[in-house]
């Protein structure tokens, strides 16, 4: 998926980074625009909190059965009533030596709150450009 014509880059700051979030729900995106998603990326990841003026991103890997995976946000545009973060899913390759450890890896950057406003959904997509979230943020 590549961007639209009018989509526009939107500046992010690192706020956490870990591979141990206490979840076995699957792979997510939670934008925390409103209260329920603000708790829940409070609840995931403790120590990810934003300033004022600013709105947490985060993408959740999944549970995996070994060490050697992770996560992180490359880039996010705002297309519209749509935020398009995009990310890069890391994978142990074959054969690689990994620590027999159950993980699930999260990566949360913080936005400004002017680039959240008025947002309707918003969409992960990974570094091929393939779609693998869809999620409401209203």
């Amino acid at each position: 998926m590549s961007p639209s014509p009018s989509a526009r880059s939107v500046a992010f700051t690192e706020v956490a980074a870990t591979s141990q979030v206490q979840d076995d729900s699957g792979e997510m995106l939670v934008v925390g625009t409103t209260d329920a998603a603000r708790a829940k990326i409070a609840d995931l990841v403790p120590n990810a909190t934003a300033p004022s003026g600013r709105v947490l991103v985060a993408v959740f890997q999944g549970q995996q059965n070994t060490g050697g995976y992770s996560v992180q946000i490359t880039a996010i545009e705002r297309n519209g009533d749509q935020l398009v973060v995009r990310a890069t899913f890391g994978v142990p390759g074959p054969g690689a030596m990994v620590t027999q450890v159950l993980t699930s890896p999260a990566h949360v950057v913080s936005i400004a709150a002017a680039d959240a406003a008025g947002l309707r959904e918003a969409i992960l997509v990974d570094s091929t450009g393939t779609l693998h979230l869809r999620i409401n943020t209203t």
